[in-house]
């Protein structure tokens, strides 16, 4: 199956890239590239929505890693949002997923997004 993604702007410095399709050695570097540009806007976080990638391998995963290391040096979180359970999986197995900051619904991720503007607005958590 071939990859598609979507970049939006969630709101002022977050972006969303939504995921569909396979995410292998053939596939990825279409997500690098979108990696690659979203990298270039000033950032907060990095939202891979998930939902549609229904396999992933090392490559994938190597991506998305990529991601996380390149926003960190941004000061910028990533965030991912509705793994599929064979997806999850692959994050569990390679002991990668208590490392990344992974969201159910798009609830929990909007109260993550709301505590990282008010820790940058330097407010209380409460």
């Amino acid at each position: 199956m071939r990859l598609t993604v979507k970049t939006t702007q969630t709101q002022p410095g977050v972006i969303a890239i939504i995921v569909q399709g396979s995410l292998d050695s053939e596939t990825y570097d279409l997500l690098d590239q979108e990696i690659t540009r979203a990298l270039g806007e000033p950032l907060k976080a990095l939202v891979l929505d998930m939902q549609g990638v229904d396999f992933i391998t090392s490559a994938g995963v190597g991506t998305i890693m990529k991601a996380k290391t390149s926003l960190a040096k941004k000061k910028a979180d990533l965030a991912m949002l509705h793994l599929q359970p064979q997806v999850q999986k692959v994050f569990e197995i390679i002991r990668v997923l208590p490392t990344l900051g992974v969201f159910q619904n798009q609830a929990e991720l909007d109260e993550y997004l709301g505590r990282i503007q008010r820790r940058m607005l330097g407010e209380e958590d409460h």
